[in-house]
């Protein structure tokens, strides 16, 4: 039989119902331990999995029964409880962002490399397989060289649930810029290949409850080789684009009153489609791409082509990675480098929005797929 990765989930909250589900879908992977502050989650924990409970993360890296610690802390705690359980010897999946300052990203970077334990960037979007197989494309050359990436995101995030000052509030790594930047920071970055040479952004806070962080952003990003990228992200909630994606979401899962399905798109009765965060299309100098309801659509001068892609398997992509990872002896991607680096472009889109200008950047790495 194959071992099982043990976990231990640094925090218990909204993040931990899609996290806990997708542990137990899969067979190489058991939930045996929880750490919160708060006692009534960990009552609940306790009574409803079985687990450890602990009220400090540190505690819980102590513990033999955790081989990778599941960082769902709040952002401000990301680099604390990151670099606790690598000092422990314990494998390290972080939601995203991977820190709120670039310095303590870095030291995530540097106690992996001293600690030798494997680190994953959690809720990444790389993970998508029609992201992945639009980096498959535009790498392939088979369109030509990619020349223009926009991606567009409008949903009610700021006001369509009850959010924490550490949701909202930028001070506290909260706003949509670190909340929902890093997700398209990594589509964009993945499919163009990583190497984002300058951005110019603008940022705004229009609710009036939420004054202290951002809820929009409209970026402009230059690649090394010249390729343009947009991302823009509207959290208010007036619009929803899903209107453009056939009432299909992040989930996957497709609204009852959505739009119809484009013609000939086959249907199941779970209604589960691949995810969509929002509407990407990639232009390239004989072709574009975007996402349909079952992989790709591709546009050339032939007409279009819907390339259809298998679905993931049961559970969460990250923790497979750093399963085969450990397994096949190999690097993680995407790695604390990575994460690095998007952060790097979501502070440089607030640092813009800030100065009114546009901003280099530094730390930049280049997509390993």
């Amino acid at each position: 039989m194959e071992p099982v990765l043990r976990v231990g989930l640094a925090g218990f909250g909204s993040v931990t119902r899609a996290i806990i589900p997708a542990i137990a879908a899969m067979p190489n992977a058991e939930l045996t331990a929880v750490a919160t502050p708060r006692q009534e989650p960990r009552d609940q924990a306790s009574e409803r999995y079985g687990v450890e409970t602990y009220a400090e993360v540190e505690a819980m890296c102590e513990s033999p029964n955790v081989d990778v610690v599941w960082v769902c802390s709040p952002n401000e705690f990301h680099a604390e409880h990151s670099i606790a359980a690598a000092e422990h010897g314990k494998h390290v999946i972080n939601e995203k962002p991977i820190a709120v300052t670039l310095e303590e990203a870095q030291s995530i970077i540097d106690v992996m490399e001293r600690t030798g334990v494997r680190y994953v960037q959690g809720h990444s979007k790389l993970f998508d397989p029609p992201v992945r197989r639009m980096r498959e494309i535009v790498s392939s050359g088979q369109l030509g060289r990619v020349i223009q990436i926009n991606t567009w995101e409008y949903k009610a995030w700021i006001s369509g649930a009850p959010r924490r000052a550490a949701d909202v509030e930028t001070a506290q790594g909260g706003g949509v810029v670190y909340r929902q930047g890093p997700h398209q920071a990594d589509v964009v970055r993945g499919i163009g290949g990583g190497m984002v040479k300058s951005v110019r952004a603008i940022a705004g806070r229009w609710h009036p409850s939420f004054p202290l962080g951002e809820g929009d952003y409209t970026s402009f990003l230059e690649f090394d080789d010249g390729t343009a990228a947009t991302m823009a992200f509207n959290g208010y909630g007036y619009f929803d684009i899903t209107d453009l994606t056939w009432g299909i979401g992040e989930g996957g899962k497709r609204s009852e009153d959505g739009p119809d399905l484009p013609p000939g798109t086959a249907t199941n009765d779970q209604q589960k489609y691949h995810p969509f965060y929002g509407l990407t299309v990639v232009s390239c100098e004989r072709g574009d791409i975007r996402q349909s309801p079952n992989g790709l659509y591709v546009y050339t001068k032939d007409g279009r082509e819907e390339i259809v892609i298998e679905p993931s398997p049961p559970g969460r992509a990250e923790l497979t990675e750093l399963y085969d990872a450990i397994r096949d002896d190999r690097p993680t991607f995407p790695d604390a480098p990575w994460g690095m680096a998007s952060l790097e472009l979501v502070l440089a889109m607030l640092e813009s929005s800030e100065q009114r200008k546009e901003i280099t950047l530094a730390y930049q790495v280049p997509c390993a797929f």
